[in-house]
């Protein structure tokens, strides 16, 4: 079973997830980034967002799905809240199936707003489980 922590950075925030397998982690990296941005638990499973990323190795992987879920939010105003990450064998692509609502300033609490997911102490690792660590440019 995967989890997310938040980690104080500089200036910035990261988030440390883990998963028993590269999707599961993947998935709970960005429960992690939108429990940044919003309070999560005023966000409803309400639409449904399928698409897929595909990047040239595992790390950028991580950054490229970060920052694609964060171009949805900033273009779209959909505040994810589930996912379901399926991951190839190459480690390069990912399908998700994303659960979540638009922003409605009415209903949901703003925390905390975040530029981009980056690359700078990114690490992505597996020893029994995986690990990824992840800096947020706020």
């Amino acid at each position: 079973m995967g989890s997310f922590e938040l980690i104080e950075h500089t200036a910035d925030v990261g988030v440390v997830a883990t998963g028993d397998t590269l999707a599961e982690a993947l998935a709970w990296v960005a429960k992690g980034v939108f429990s940044v941005i919003a309070d999560m638990e005023r966000v409803a499973p309400r639409s449904l967002q399928e698409f897929s990323v595909t990047s040239s190795d595992r790390n950028a992987l991580v950054v490229d799905w970060l920052n694609e879920l964060l171009r949805r939010y900033e273009t779209e105003g959909f505040l994810a809240r589930d996912f379901l990450v399926a991951v190839d064998e190459t480690e390069t692509r990912l399908s998700a199936r994303c659960l979540g609502e638009p922003f409605d300033p009415l209903h949901h609490d703003l925390l905390a707003p975040i530029r981009a997911a980056t690359h700078n102490d990114l690490t992505v690792t597996h020893d029994g489980e995986w690990r990824i660590q992840v800096v947020l440019d706020m």
